[in-house]
């Protein structure tokens, strides 16, 4: 199903049990949208075989979501737009991608929830090939620490991989503050590997850049 230039909002989609597959999205905007669930650890709400060209997201929630097989070329985001308790199974993001992050099941749920949701997160991994493909996408801020890092095909020149046992106890010294929140993510990760992006979109590209090259040449990050 082909849909261009459409204007989409306040559509949403809660509840597992339900698959978005077959779309090709070109030109649209989705102002106010949801797509979520909360108690499914087998991430059975699920967005797959799509491809979305020149999208633009204003004020959506996504979380629960399996994602599989998705191309995303070019995506405006007017904030930061959360992906939260999130699994990628062969997801593509290349061109001019906004402010992403990937982040934890809401802290709002019940314990409980949170730890099945957290397991049935870290169970999905143990069978995928590759989870993000982000090798070609200029980020204007990106942070992907709830993925594994080894699972991410990345541009190593501004995208670094991290690996906890590297890291652990290791005394940093005066780091770039933006290499500092990158390491403090395997305080929040349940994943032993993460990746950490230098965003070329971003004003601090320069710094943040600077500050993972030294992390580098440390033996550090890869």
């Amino acid at each position: 199903m082909n849909i261009k230039k459409e204007k989409v909002r306040d559509v949403k989609v809660v509840g597992t049990g339900r698959e978005i597959s077959g779309y090709e999205i070109v030109g649209c905007e989705f102002n106010g949208c949801v797509i979520s669930q909360f108690d499914d650890p087998g991430m059975g709400l699920i967005v797959r075989d799509l491809t979305a060209e020149r999208t633009a997201v204003k004020r959506c929630v996504v979380h629960g979501v399996r994602f599989d097989s998705v191309l995303i070329d070019g995506l405006t985001t007017s904030s930061l737009l959360h992906l939260s308790g999130c699994v990628f199974k062969n997801v593509t993001l290349r061109g001019r991608i906004g402010q992403l992050m990937t982040a934890p099941p809401s802290a709002t749920l019940p314990e409980t929830a949170q730890s099945a949701l957290v397991q049935g997160i870290v169970d999905f991994y143990a069978d995928v090939d590759w989870a993000l493909d982000i090798s070609d996408a200029e980020f204007a801020d990106a942070d992907f620490y709830y993925v594994p890092g080894t699972l991410v095909r990345r541009d190593p020149e501004t995208q670094f991989l991290l690996r906890r046992d590297l890291l652990d106890g290791v005394d940093l010294g005066d780091v770039s503050p933006y290499v500092e929140i990158a390491v403090s993510r395997f305080d929040t990760t349940p994943f032993d590997s993460i990746v950490a992006v230098a965003p070329r979109r971003a004003k601090y590209f320069k710094e943040a850049l600077a500050g993972f090259q030294e992390l580098r040449k440390r033996g550090l990050a890869e």
